[in-house]
């Protein structure tokens, strides 16, 4: 982030994350937030991405407050970044993006379910067992939408990231 211009440019991607969780907000456990972290990290550098996890989930405690949730926020859409980075050699084509993103997904809500297994054990497994129909659409949608949007959604951002030097 050598410049405004691109500090600009990752927070507007930022906003795109907000504004794309929020309109799907009254359908359960199916987002963008995965298809775009996924996307915008496979395209800037790092620390690009991780600016935007910063600044979307600031604006997510802005509009929900703080909870428990809120640490499990940064915790696991850095992961999610961090995974994406490491594995970005592999995640070379949409099929292998949406399998990792239904995997991703379908884990989503075991790692939530983490601090509720600090407090009791007995609470995290009622949690993560009541949560299993919620990870199963969340890992389903993530799939399918990887499969769907990447391919014309990749070329849009990759020009962005190139032209921008992103």
């Amino acid at each position: 982030m050598n410049s405004l211009k691109n500090i600009v440019i990752y927070t507007m991607c930022a906003a795109i994350v907000v504004v794309s969780k929020e309109l799907l907000v009254f359908l359960p456990n199916i987002e963008l937030v995965s298809f775009l972290l996924i996307l915008y990290t496979l395209n800037f550098e790092l620390k690009g991405s991780i600016f935007i996890v910063v600044v979307f989930n600031f604006v997510q405690m802005l509009l929900y407050g703080i909870s428990i949730w809120t640490p499990m926020y940064f915790i696991v859409w850095i992961l999610l970044v961090f995974l994406v980075y490491v594995l970005k050699n592999i995640l070379t084509t949409y099929t292998k993006c949406a399998i990792f993103s239904g995997i991703f997904g379908l884990i989503f809500g075991f790692l939530f379910s983490i601090p509720y297994f600090v407090i009791s054990f007995k609470m995290g497994w009622i949690y993560f067992l009541k949560g299993i129909p919620f990870d199963l659409i969340h890992g389903i949608s993530n799939y399918l939408i990887m499969l769907i949007l990447f391919d014309k959604s990749n070329v849009v951002i990759n020009t962005l990231s190139e032209r921008y030097k992103l």
